[in-house]
């Protein structure tokens, strides 16, 4: 809060990924709206500016109207607007929207701040409760609003609370006013309840191959180890004692080596059988369902890249589907995946429940395709799976074993940095804008979508060929 007020230069840029999910939350919040129709928006014209919302407010209050929007209200300083305020029979009910799909710590203590405001204003709320999407719900037709959402009544909890806002508030109050900044030391508050915008500014000291990478003791101890100055991997006291593979990983730090377990690898990599494929998909998720049988937030994948090599030496052969985003795309997908998959050879992924996962739901949604679609899932491998037993580690995987970190220590002639879209986020937000945007020229975005999932895929080719060095 502190560099909220004083340091907003130290505030990144949102990314497009981050900007699509504000937006989502917008969207979400328009449509439940529409539980309370006929309402009045109070919303100021501009966001710094909230006078006119809360004399606005207060003027639609002593009007008597029944439903308001983005209601304002203001006290000792503390702003709260409330997403729907409803006047009934016997008093006023407050309504906070939400785009998850449950009910969180955080939003309990954010309803509670509404009520403390509220309260203090004047208008003493009968109950006050969390609007959010309804995880249960699949779509069958048009959208059916009460069946999207779920209301849940979270008033006695918010009751509880209000002694401990009104201190926050005074605390928070205090610190906001100081001129110099807290000196809070990192934690897990910096990624919960979701990773703080000033993060990055936070740990900006934070070394490479730091203790709070290591997967060899639980988070709380790495933050404790850190702050007693063990702050690198290779300050790990007593890491003989360490259960494997992670005393392997330590002296892999502290010799700036590599650590190798040949026999797994081995029986690993003897397991595959030709013609190997090399399969990834990208994927892309709304808050709300947007084809029929879909529920919130379901991955549905609109393109993969395969790359095959038919015999071991023979080249490497590639193909591609981007979907068309205009249309209902998800049986296209399937048809062209099991054509070009085939029905003999290893079929690797990195990360197999994800794709796994989405052949499932289309099994489901394709029944006729079941059984084509079970043999090709009982053909996956993990890939990651050698990276991520640590039969295979290099120091400068630093403790992870994404392909993004992976990929440059094997392949160092490879790299996501010089694509325009080079993260799965960015290239989900790009395709569902292109789902939005239908008649809009998007030949060279889509090249970059093609670019950015093959790199996935050749990634792996590479990464077999170099363990096939190994061993």
């Amino acid at each position: 809060m502190w560099l909220t007020r004083n340091r907003r230069d130290l505030m990144p840029l949102l990314t497009p990924s981050q900007q699509f999910v504000f937006d989502q939350g917008e969207e979400v919040g328009k449509l439940a709206q529409q539980l309370y129709p006929g309402g009045i928006d109070a919303r100021p014209a501009t966001p710094t500016n909230y006078q006119p919302a809360l004399e606005l407010t207060q003027q639609l209050i002593a009007e008597g109207r029944q439903v308001i929007y983005e209601a304002a209200f203001q006290f000792d300083g503390v702003l709260s607007a409330l997403d729907i305020l409803v006047k009934k029979e016997d008093g006023y009910y407050g309504y906070e929207i939400k785009s998850t799909t449950s009910i969180h710590d955080i939003n309990i203590t954010d309803a509670a701040m509404q009520y403390w405001v509220m309260k203090n204003c004047g208008v003493e709320l009968k109950d006050i409760s969390i609007i959010h999407i309804n995880k249960e719900y699949e779509r069958e037709g048009e959208i059916e609003l009460q069946k999207l959402f779920k209301t849940e009544s979270v008033y006695y909890l918010v009751l509880a609370l209000q002694d401990e806002i009104a201190e926050s508030v005074h605390a928070l109050k205090k610190e906001a006013t100081s001129e110099t900044c807290p000196e809070i030391r990192i934690g897990k508050q910096c990624t919960e309840p979701y990773t703080c915008v000033f993060k990055d500014y936070c740990w900006k000291d934070v070394p490479e191959a730091s203790i709070l990478d290591f997967r060899g003791f639980a988070k709380e101890e790495r933050f404790e180890q850190y702050h007693k100055g063990v702050k690198l991997i290779t300050d790990v006291k007593n890491w003989q004692q360490l259960k494997a593979p992670y005393n392997y990983v330590v002296e892999s730090h502290i010799n700036k080596g590599v650590y190798l377990d040949t026999e797994p690898v081995k029986k690993f990599m003897d397991n595959m059988v030709y013609p190997l494929h090399f399969l990834d998909f990208e994927t892309v998720r709304f808050a709300i369902p947007k084809y029929q049988n879909t529920y919130s937030y379901q991955q549905i994948p609109f393109q993969y890249s395969l790359h095959t090599i038919e015999r071991q030496n023979s080249e490497v052969l590639s193909s591609a589907f981007l979907a068309d985003p205009s249309k209902d795309f998800r049986e296209d997908f399937l048809v062209s995946l099991l054509k070009d998959l085939g029905t003999e050879g290893t079929i690797l992924v990195w990360n197999i429940g994800f794709e796994r996962s989405k052949m499932y739901d289309l099994s489901f949604l394709f029944p006729q395709y079941q059984s084509q679609i079970k043999a090709v899932t009982e053909r996956m491998v993990d890939l990651a799976i050698p990276f991520q037993k640590r039969w295979f580690y290099h120091h400068l995987f630093s403790c992870s074993f994404s392909i993004k970190q992976v990929l440059p220590v094997i392949a160092p002639d490879l790299s996501y940095k010089n694509l325009t879209v080079n993260n799965g986020d960015d290239a989900s937000v790009l395709f569902m804008l292109m789902m939005i945007e239908t008649n809009k020229d998007w030949t060279t975005e889509r090249m970059h979508l093609l670019e950015y999932c093959g790199l996935d895929t050749y990634a792996m080719v590479r990464i077999v060929q170099f363990l096939l060095t190994l061993v």
